[in-house]
């Protein structure tokens, strides 16, 4: 039996957190956009979508990957493995993000221009490495059942510090170059890091798990691989329209675009928070074989999200004027491009919980074919919609993409489990048992009991109470 009201206190907790983290980030955005100026401020957010896009992918897809298989491991009591996924996992990230800052920087001194632009991407370069291993570190201390642990170092303390410093550095010299608070941001990640390597030693602390460790590096890189395709694909799904209008009409209309797309990303936190909380639960029903209470899970929790999303878009749609304007004269001029992104993202919680679905239930790969399909639609779509229209026709592009990839994930969730993800499900569903379809779980050969679906992970079946991490213990 779900335990809705842990659940609730978790996604309140998260969503709290996430709010909180939400108005430091888009306070410190406008507080940076002031100081440094249009072009800085653009040259700064340029940089960073290129850094966190190169951190998402050199995270090898093991952030999501160990919010899948640590709920599985800490319900068998499997000390050991959890042990060793962390360690495999956070070895493999730093080697790798570090060996591509070293070669990136490599070439940026040698091959380029010595400008500021070519001094903040060798910097930038850095926050690669610290990036993709604040990501995991993230995703292992909330598998570990610890939210207020895992958001409260890099939603809080990172923006925090971030305007902080900025600010101190601002009031000494009067304005902010992109190479200084590229450089500041470095120093934070740090912090953040350092931070976070405590969290997860205390969580692995907490479970009492041995000094020993077991892996099993096959398994959890075969479905780590279509989850780093999940990360990239939905990362350029969401950076896409930025780095083009970037690239094709300049570092101005990319400081315009990004207040947009920052404004329209505050009413995609509820979701975020009560995917934080769910999709370990996700994972630990499905190998339970619990699809009725997966369909009340969900049922629910879309509830919680689509009716809040659809006040908060509105309120901003209403005052989108006002709220651009705070981050500096001109910014006015993506006033559309944010109500067409507001759209999308409308879209998006209705549709609930799609992604993690089908992620988590062991069907990784329809969920990387459908992301790669879309970013690379959406990746020709943007470069055609920004050429012609501007801000606008990016805009349109990207809501256009995160329509059909929400649709066809909807589809796919319906087909390969048997669940309605969408806020409509609540009405839909009261008083029915899920669906059977055709990936189903059969009887297994012995005929006891059902078999494992495609790509889940066989493991004891143990009850979610004391188990699901809705809260720092």
């Amino acid at each position: 039996m779900i335990d809705f009201s842990r659940v609730a206190r978790g996604a309140a907790s998260a969503f709290v957190l996430q709010v909180l983290g939400a108005g430091l980030t888009y306070g410190s955005q406008i507080a940076l956009a002031r100081w440094m100026g249009v072009s800085s401020f653009g040259v700064y957010a340029y940089a960073m979508a290129w850094a966190m896009l190169a951190a998402i992918l050199l995270g090898l897809g093991f952030p999501q990957s160990v919010l899948r298989f640590i709920p599985q491991y800490r319900a068998r009591e499997d000390h050991a493995r959890v042990r060793g996924l962390v360690r495999a996992s956070q070895m493999a990230t730093l080697t790798v993000s570090v060996a591509v800052a070293l070669l990136g920087t490599a070439i940026v001194v040698v091959l380029l221009p010595r400008d500021s632009d070519t001094t903040a991407a060798a910097v930038a370069l850095w926050l690669i490495p610290l990036g993709a291993l604040i990501n995991l570190d993230s995703a292992i201390i909330r598998a570990g059942g610890r939210v207020v642990g895992a958001f409260v170092p890099s939603l809080v303390v990172r923006p925090l510090a971030l305007v902080m410093l900025g600010g101190a550095a601002w009031l000494a010299w009067g304005r902010l170059t992109a190479v200084t608070v590229i450089a500041i941001t470095l120093g934070v990640y740090v912090a953040v890091a350092l931070m976070q390597t405590v969290l997860v030693h205390e969580v692995l602390k907490a479970d009492g798990a041995p000094a020993s460790a077991m892996y099993e590096r096959r398994v959890w890189l075969r479905v780590s691989m279509p989850l780093l395709l999940v990360a990239g694909f939905q990362l350029a799904l969401s950076q896409a329209d930025l780095l083009i209008i970037g690239a094709t009409r300049g570092v101005r209309d990319a400081a315009f675009y990004l207040a947009a797309s920052k404004t329209a990303l505050l009413v995609s936190y509820l979701l975020v928070a009560v995917n934080a909380i769910t999709a370990p639960l996700f994972s630990e029903l499905e190998t339970r074989g619990d699809r009725a209470g997966l369909q009340r899970l969900v049922s629910t929790t879309s509830q919680w999200v689509f009716w809040p999303t659809l006040a908060i878009a509105a309120g901003l749609a209403l005052l989108s004027p006002y709220v651009l304007g705070l981050f500096g004269h001109g910014f006015q001029a993506a006033r559309w491009a944010l109500l067409v992104l507001l759209f999308g993202q409308l879209i998006n919680a209705a549709c609930g919980s799609v992604g993690y679905l089908l992620s988590m239930t062991g069907h990784q790969d329809d969920t990387a074919r459908v992301y790669g399909i879309t970013s690379v639609v959406n990746v020709a779509l943007c470069y055609a919609g920004a050429r012609t229209f501007g801000l606008t026709g990016a805009a349109c592009s990207t809501t256009f993409s995160m329509i059909v990839w929400n649709v066809w994930l909807y589809r796919l969730t319906r087909k390969r489990i048997g669940i309605r993800a969408s806020f409509l499900s609540y009405f839909l569903r009261r008083g029915e048992r899920p669906m059977v379809t055709a990936d189903e779980h059969h009887t297994s050969p012995s005929g006891v009991g059902p078999c494992q679906p495609r790509g889940a992970i066989v493991m004891q079946s143990s009850p979610l109470s004391g188990k699901a991490p809705v809260s720092d213990g």
